[in-house]
């Protein structure tokens, strides 16, 4: 019996930890929403200068940090009311071309199969490339390429992965044609009208701020154990506030793992009963990925 089995919340308190706020998921998706207007708004008025080298790099990482509500609404842990959960995920996997049914699926046979080289999703798409081209990984291109590839193919009709159910191939091919059709809709509309605004405000902040999320993901496992036991296969990483508001609580990573029904807000808690028990804790994103790279 391993420490995390023998490691058990008492259930008042992993029924208090796993309650839902459809409240506290507002005021969390509005705080980052109008954080990204604001970006926005000094992006537009710094186009023409220097300052430029801040506003673009700053409204990109909050744009790309999109990532973290589409990741708690995919466990449906955002909002207590569960189709709001898929309301918010569906634009923001269309702006990070990361159809979110399909991501929902990919993401639940990570947790299930968490730092198991043979199942878990993640170790098969990243390690090979994370090994031989690391710099080349950590710019994105190919994570973007990957993506665009996934939708393609699946358009097409075409859904061969192992971890996809039979009866999740409809939804998922349905799902890659709306996200083609709305990709081919938007850019021949910016074309005829000759606007430079998705070019500006979606794709370049995209693939700047892409590299960030990167080295934020890389500290999630790289370097854990090859264990089915979350508070050993996971890391968590202690940062600064606005990070940890950016992320959404996600770089208490070891404790989304170890009761993935915990939402956002209550994973600080989480961590008051389950810190001492994992055994990776980071200090800092600067040093863990410093550390990634020296095992490179």
């Amino acid at each position: 019996m391993n420490e995390e089995d023998k490691f058990k919340l008492p259930p008042e308190v992993q029924q208090k930890l796993t309650r839902r706020s459809d409240a506290r998921g507002l005021v969390q998706l509005g705080a980052h929403l109008a954080m990204l207007i604001f970006a926005g708004l000094a992006l537009s008025a710094t186009r023409d200068s220097l300052l430029l080298l801040i506003t673009l790099p700053l409204y990109g990482a909050i744009l790309i940090f999109l990532f973290a509500p589409l990741h708690e609404t995919i466990h449906f842990t955002v909002f207590r009311t569960r189709w709001l959960n898929n309301l918010v995920a569906a634009p923001i996997g269309f702006l990070l071309l990361i159809p979110f049914q399909n991501f929902r699926v990919f993401h639940y046979a990570h947790h299930r199969h968490t730092q198991n080289p043979e199942l878990d999703p993640e170790l098969i798409d990243m390690r090979p490339l994370i090994r031989n081209h690391y710099w080349l990984y950590l710019s994105g291109l190919p994570t973007w390429w990957q993506s665009l590839s996934s939708i393609w193919t699946h358009a097409t009709g075409r859904v061969d992965e192992p971890y996809i159910e039979g009866r999740h191939r409809a939804a998922i091919i349905t799902e890659a044609r709306l996200h083609l059709g709305g990709y081919a809709l938007l850019a021949s509309v910016s074309l005829l009208a000759s606007s430079n605004f998705l070019w500006w405000y979606w794709i370049l902040p995209a693939l700047i701020g892409q590299p960030l999320l990167r080295l934020y993901l890389l500290a999630e496992h790289s370097g854990c154990d090859f264990s089915d036991n979350m508070l050993e296969n996971s890391r968590t990483t202690y940062t600064v506030p606005w990070l940890n508001f950016l992320a959404w609580n996600m770089p208490y990573h070891a404790e989304h793992h170890y009761l993935a029904s915990v939402p956002f807000h209550a994973l600080p808690a989480l961590h008051a009963y389950t810190g001492q028990r994992v055994k990776h804790k980071g200090d800092g994103y600067y040093r863990v990925n410093r550390e990634i790279a020296a095992q490179q």
